[in-house]
């Protein structure tokens, strides 16, 4: 009897330390692998490695990897794709898209009929700073190579987080006074908002024009309703559209694309067009997407309301 009640503690607690482990610590970074290019000769080879080290990074406790299929799905979306070089400003795309941190990508090149080099790209989405890593071998000892070129990454991540990624985020309270510091203009044109939702028949949409409403108001711009007698001096008229991102673990994350036209009401002056993606990663799927047109109504706001201040 004793002896099953020792198995069961033991088998119990087997289970308590495998669900914690595979919770990803709360410091752990979102790391997207891109495929990895090659030269013609060395084609073959390319989609191993990618898998290889996809594979391998997933077991370094201080990652998460987003999944492969839903990254292709989410930027095939966006007109991106997962193969070809990186820039740092597609890297920044990606991580405003799919909410990666880190970036990896590579490529791979054959030296003669049985030699290869393999180098890592390590890009931070946020800061555009990249490291490199580099192994070489022989072809028939790929799985060993992609070994330790994935041990090389994991530590590179690892040891140049601070240059990787930016630093702790803004609460929202400190992001709109930022915001409002800086506009250094004086004039304050009475402005009016309207955001719909787009593709088919236009709906309002109440959380993005009420956002910009509010922060207008808070920066002392006259906010007029384009249905009252009075007429705005500048008209804002956005279309939103989202959708659910990559998910992390038990993180969710949503991705917001915001198109905006500042127009001047009297002369019809186009004064700027902007498109901007933001996304939120929350702990549910409501919370996410919640909180990513907030992102992107600020991001909008960061760029417009200096130039209407002029």
């Amino acid at each position: 009897m004793n002896t099953k009640k020792n198995l069961a503690v033991v088998w119990f607690a087997a289970l308590a330390m495998f669900a914690h482990a595979a919770d990803p610590p709360k410091s752990a970074l979102t790391v997207a692998v891109y495929d990895f290019s090659a030269d013609p000769d060395a084609a073959s080879y390319a989609s191993q490695v990618t898998t290889l080290v996809t594979v391998n990074l997933t077991t370094e406790t201080n990652l998460v990897l987003l999944e492969r299929a839903d990254m292709k799905k989410t930027l095939s979306e966006q007109a991106l794709g997962l193969s070809g070089m990186v820039s740092s400003d597609t890297a920044a795309k990606i991580g405003q898209i799919t909410g990666a941190k880190v970036l990896v990508a590579g490529q791979v090149v054959q030296i003669g009929d049985k030699h290869l080099v393999l180098i890592a790209d390590i890009i931070g989405t946020e800061t555009g700073r990249l490291f490199a890593d580099k192994v070489e071998g022989a072809a028939d000892n790929l799985v060993a190579l992609t070994d330790q070129l994935s041990r090389k990454i994991a530590q590179t991540i690892g040891g140049q987080t601070a240059n990787l990624t930016a630093p702790a985020g803004e609460t929202s309270a400190e992001r709109l006074d930022r915001i409002i510091k800086g506009i250094t203009g004086t004039n304050r044109p009475s402005v009016s908002v309207s955001v719909h939702f787009g593709g088919g028949k236009p709906v309002e949409s109440p959380i993005l024009e009420g956002e910009f409403g509010t922060l207008l108001l808070k920066a002392g711009f006259p906010l007029v309703d384009e249905k009252s007698d009075r007429k705005p001096d500048i008209m804002i008229i956005g279309s939103e559209d989202g959708s659910e991102g990559p998910r992390r673990g038990d993180l969710f994350t949503f991705i917001e694309v915001f198109n905006v036209k500042v127009q001047e009401r009297r002369s019809g002056t186009i004064l700027a067009l902007v498109h901007q993606i933001a996304s939120a990663t929350e702990g549910s799927a409501g919370a996410a997407k919640a909180a990513a047109p907030v992102n992107a109504v600020d991001a909008v706001a960061e760029r417009i309301l200096p130039l209407l201040a002029k």
